[in-house]
Formats: C-alpha cells, sequence, structure tokens
C-alpha cells in the first residue's frame, strides 16, 4: 500500500511546523519537569544533610556536656583518692598509742604502776614513769625492755638506788619502726 499524499504544500509545511511545535513543547515540558525533578530531589538532599548535621551537632553537643560532666567526676575523682591517699598516709605513719600501752602492759612485771608516758613522734622517743614496790621490779623492767628487738638507747633511771621498796623510776628507749 502506497500512500499518497494530497495535501497542498501550504498545509504540508503547517504540519511539519505543528509537529516541530509539539516536538518542542513536548522536549520543553520534558526538559522542565527533568529540571524540576532534579530541583526536588537536591532539595530533599538538602534538608536530608541539614537534618543530619543538625542531629551530628546535637550529639556533639550533648558528648561535650558529657565530657565536661566526665571531666568534673574525674576531677572530683583525682580530689578524693587524693585526699584518700593522704587519709592513708597519715593512718600509717600514726603511732598506735593504745597497742603500744598494751605491750607496754604486758611487759610490766606485777606490781608495777604506770604514772605517765611520753612520744615524741619526731625521734619515736618513749619516756615512761611509774611505781614500783622494789629495786628488783625495776630492773626487771629493763631487763624485759632489753628482751625487746625494737627498744633501742633503753635508760632506767630511779631517783635512790639504796632505797628497797617504794620506788618511782623512769624508763625511756627509742622504738625502731
Amino acid at each position: 500500500m502506497i500512500m499518497i499524499n494530497l495535501l497542498p504544500p501550504l498545509e504540508k509545511k503547517k504540519r511539519i511546523q505543528e509537529k516541530s511545535l509539539k516536538l518542542t513543547w513536548i522536549l520543553g515540558i520534558l526538559v522542565i519537569a527533568s529540571i524540576l525533578c532534579f530541583s526536588l530531589i537536591l532539595l530533599s538532599i538538602k534538608f536530608y544533610i541539614t537534618n543530619q548535621l543538625s542531629a551530628e551537632e546535637d550529639l556533639i553537643e550533648s558528648e561535650k556536656q558529657s565530657n565536661v560532666q566526665v571531666q568534673t567526676l574525674r576531677a572530683r575523682t583525682s580530689s578524693l583518692n587524693q585526699t584518700l591517699s593522704e587519709l592513708n598516709d597519715f593512718y600509717q605513719n600514726q603511732f598506735a598509742v593504745s597497742d603500744f600501752l598494751e605491750r607496754i602492759s604486758v611487759l610490766l612485771p606485777p606490781s608495777v604502776y604506770l604514772e605517765s608516758f611520753s612520744y615524741q613522734a619526731k625521734s619515736s622517743q618513749v619516756i615512761i614513769s611509774g611505781y614500783a614496790h622494789s629495786v628488783d621490779r625495776a630492773h626487771e623492767i629493763r631487763e624485759r625492755f632489753r628482751g625487746q628487738e625494737d627498744f633501742k638507747e633503753i635508760s632506767l633511771t630511779l631517783p635512790d638506788w639504796l632505797q628497797p621498796t617504794g620506788i618511782d623510776f623512769r624508763a625511756s628507749f627509742v622504738l625502731q619502726k
């Protein structure tokens, strides 16, 4: 089948122009629609990135606040550790008077009584004075003190060596730590 175009040339030209115009319109609408879709895609990407950026900034801000809190806690913990260390050193270096007096009371023979006790921390010197019923008991104190390994430079002073009973004595020694 052969088709013969019997349209006048002016009409043919008009139809070709209409086809071109339609094609131009279609292409124009497609280009505009494509540009519009591309713009909408870019706009949605912009909103997504802005939202993600805002979320990240909020996360960074909360981490900064958390970091500040952590730093504050670390500073407080460090301060508490320092205080506890100082307290530990203080208690480690303390002279346990009650334990020492209990030890001395075990060393004292019967009928010997303490009247005073002095401890000098810098020199670790202990001075005790008391009452013994006899000179023998006073000498027994000195011998028991000499038997202790950590008692050094033991000195026993009696006011009257010739007095047989009712002796007031004074003993001093350096305590080795």
